[in-house]
């Protein structure tokens, strides 16, 4: 194993931390000791839990950071397709929902990519989303239509945004 891969993940981890305690303290000089201590402490504490081993390049923090915006082109047009079905719902006089839970079967390995996923799922307009083991429960507000190819095309984009590869046979 190369020593700088730990040392990426560690660093990335570290900036990212003390950006957010910047941000927490109003960029306060005299909390930056504390700050920085605890930034620190945070950023190593994997390594001590899991070991170098387990710190691969691909999944350091930073990278994967900067692979978020991705997600954005995405995610703003699907909240609009949903946005615009929940009006359209809502402006009919019947408002013919259909509500239902799908089982959609994960292709990510379990950890923080998932609960991405279905913390995405869940702002967009009409559906709600849980972690259910090796699947993802999909409330919908109309299970007339079809949201295997949505749900699979954002799972792509957050496998990409993590750097790593689906399990399963593609759909």
């Amino acid at each position: 194993m190369h020593w700088s891969a730990p040392l990426l993940a560690v660093a990335g981890r570290f900036v990212v931390f003390l950006f957010l305690w910047w941000l927490l303290t109003g960029g306060r000089t005299d909390a930056w000791l504390f700050g920085a201590g605890s930034a620190a402490a945070a950023a190593v504490l994997p390594l001590l839990v899991e070991g170098p081993a387990a710190t691969p390049a691909r999944s350091a923090l930073l990278p994967t950071l900067l692979r978020l915006p991705l997600l954005v082109p995405l995610f703003l047009w699907e909240s609009l397709k949903g946005g615009v079905d929940v009006s359209l719902l809502a402006l009919r006089p019947r408002m013919p929902l259909a509500p239902a839970l799908l089982d959609y079967p994960l292709r990510l390995s379990p950890g923080p990519a998932p609960v991405l996923l279905a913390s995405l799922v869940s702002l967009m307009p009409g559906t709600l989303a849980v972690i259910d083991g090796d699947r993802l429960r999909v409330h919908v507000l109309d299970a007339t239509r079809s949201y295997d190819d949505d749900l699979a095309r954002l799972e792509r984009r957050v496998a990409q945004v993590f750097g790593i590869k689906l399990n399963g046979a593609p759909s």
